[in-house]
């Protein structure tokens, strides 16, 4: 059975692996792991807002996390602290992750160039698929 890793940073994710990883498990019955890794819990408590943040994206995982289940997916989840790309090493050996499903900004530059030099030490890291996701543009609204 396929084990999907949709693997997340609160700070920057906006779901999108999350929803891929879940309509993708619909289709091939597959197992879905969430991970969401939040930074180092010393920085989170020094920043009030930030905590108030990352709180808001847990809510909103798990309330995808439930809308999987109630549709009869099997669906783990699991919270941990520390280094984004170390962390998620770790879990992918540890759990036989068979695709692992990541958001990253699209284009160039910033953001963008950063995560897709940390897909690249990945690709060399863990012995899995790995499909990338980004985020669709937000389009004007239309004025008939």
């Amino acid at each position: 059975m396929e084990r999907i890793l949709a693997a997340m940073e609160p700070a920057q994710t906006h779901l999108f692996a999350g929803v891929h990883a879940l309509n993708l498990a619909k289709r091939i019955q597959a197992k879905v792991l969430f991970l969401l890794v939040f930074p180092d819990r010393d920085a989170q408590a020094a920043d009030p807002e930030k905590k108030s943040e990352l709180s808001a994206v847990k809510k909103r995982v798990e309330a995808l996390i439930e809308e999987g289940r109630s549709d009869g997916l099997s669906v783990d989840y699991y919270l941990t602290h520390g280094e984004y790309e170390g962390e998620l090493v770790s879990f992918v050996q540890e759990n036989k992750i068979t695709l692992l499903v990541v958001e990253c900004p699209p284009g160039h530059g910033g953001a963008a160039d950063a995560c897709r030099d940390m897909l690249d030490k990945l690709r060399h890291r863990i012995n899995c698929r790995i499909e990338v996701v980004n985020p669709k543009p937000e389009t004007p609204e239309r004025k008939d």
